[in-house]
């Protein structure tokens, strides 16, 4: 899957020596996730990777920017509900000097027709802890609607956030 600065592609074990499981633990990645609450190393990456690739329920791809053929983030579909065809979209680009280019609304994009059009999905939904306003426009931008929020989700940095619910249907995204 390609778009114009970044190609979608399955992860692999390369990936493994590469930054991937540093992003975890860098406060400014992980600030708005549900994520960099514990210690992470390349042993429990290589776990994590283990496990995505086995499940039934999980698909992710490394997102890889096109001129250095760089793996710059990751992003997938999860908690996916074969019978009632829906899935939570995850994001998260790792490599700082990577933000605020468009590669995450790119990827964005990419995995949500992938959700739509292979996995014939008719639901994606997304949870963006509240102040995160670059997944909400990545949101917005490819169909998804802020459907409402739900209180005291995480808790990180001492207290308790929000998240804001965002889902596309099939026919959104195919209307964008």
């Amino acid at each position: 899957m390609e778009a114009e600065g970044i190609y979608l592609r399955p992860p692999d074990e390369k990936d493994l020596e590469g930054h991937w499981y540093s992003w975890l633990n860098d406060m400014a990645v992980t600030k708005y996730q549900n994520k960099g609450i514990f210690p992470n190393t390349r042993e429990k990456q290589r776990e994590y990777y283990n496990s995505v690739m086995n499940s039934k329920n999980d698909v992710i791809f490394a997102i890889v920017e096109k001129k250095g053929d760089r793996h710059i983030g990751s992003v997938g579909l999860h908690k996916i509900d074969w019978v009632h065809r829906s899935a939570e979209l995850g994001i998260l680009v790792g490599e700082k000097e990577f933000w605020g280019k468009g590669y995450g609304k790119e990827a964005w994009r990419l995995i949500t027709d992938y959700g739509f059009n292979v996995l014939n999905l008719h639901r994606i939904y997304a949870l963006v802890m509240e102040g995160n306003a670059s997944s909400a426009k990545c949101a917005e931008g490819n169909g998804f609607r802020k459907e409402g929020e739900i209180r005291d989700v995480f808790y990180k940095n001492g207290k308790y956030h929000k998240v804001l619910y965002f889902n596309a249907l099939r026919e959104d995204f195919k209307n964008k």
